[in-house]
């Protein structure tokens, strides 16, 4: 019998215990969802988030105002609105929305660094802002760089050399026609004495003498007239 209320009572004590661990679990649970419910991110959140994933930025909490300079020369700085950052964190489209913008002004950055650059300026110090409202702006401070050349000041060089190379043209060609003239009159003058020459050697027989220089461009070989039509070209090394 004595066995049989031992055995009674831990059966009791067994099921009691399970049914209060039941109930702290479900209390647990309850509690623990409750909690996570209740907890919302916030403007400091939101700054921490976007500092991570933007790492190579710069952001800052601040209402910026037109002419305000902040943060490093050495990255891009990003002023945010504490209250547009309020609305970031509690609203996951707007967040996802303004992410986007933010990754568009990297790629702005890279075009502005290159103008820039062409223009022979640098750029020493950058930044965007987005107000309350959601308003974007940016800023940027710029220096000319001594060492560097404009886009205008290579355009003008290259110009330059392209005419002087045109003038380096102008002149060989100046050159070479001016040889070829002294050539033709040098031809010519032993053309007539060639002639002079013919005329006493074979009196009314003679008909002339041509003569091609092989180094004339504008040479040609005299065409054939009638009564030699069949004569199409020169056999030069007199063979049959």
């Amino acid at each position: 019998m004595a066995m049989e209320i031992s055995n009674n009572y831990s059966s009791y004590v067994s099921s009691y215990t399970n049914t209060t661990d039941n109930k702290k679990k479900t209390t647990e649970s309850s509690t623990t969802t409750e909690t996570s419910s209740t907890t919302k991110k916030t403007a400091a959140d939101e700054l921490s988030y976007l500092s991570e994933k933007y790492s190579n930025y710069s952001f800052v909490a601040a209402n910026y105002t037109k002419g305000m300079q902040y943060g490093s020369s050495s990255t891009v700085n990003v002023a945010i609105s504490p209250q547009f950052l309020a609305k970031m964190a509690s609203d996951p489209e707007l967040e996802k929305e303004y992410e986007k913008n933010i990754a568009a002004m990297q790629e702005c950055d890279e075009q502005f660094t290159q103008m820039q650059a062409a223009r022979g300026w640098r750029v020493d110090a950058q930044g965007w802002a987005i107000d309350k409202d959601g308003g974007i702006s940016s800023w940027a401070i710029v220096t000319k760089d001594p060492n560097a050349k404009s886009h205008l000041q290579t355009m003008s060089e290259n110009a330059e050399k392209i005419r002087k190379q045109n003038e380096e043209k102008k002149q060989e060609k100046a050159e070479l026609e001016e040889k070829r003239q002294a050539n033709r009159e040098e031809k010519k003058k032993l053309q007539e004495k060639l002639d002079e020459a013919g005329k006493e050697q074979f009196d009314d027989k003679w008909k002339g003498v041509v003569v091609i220089s092989k180094d004339d461009e504008n040479a040609a070989v005299p065409k054939a007239d009638k009564g030699n039509a069949g004569i199409t070209g020169l056999n030069m090394d007199l063979k049959a």
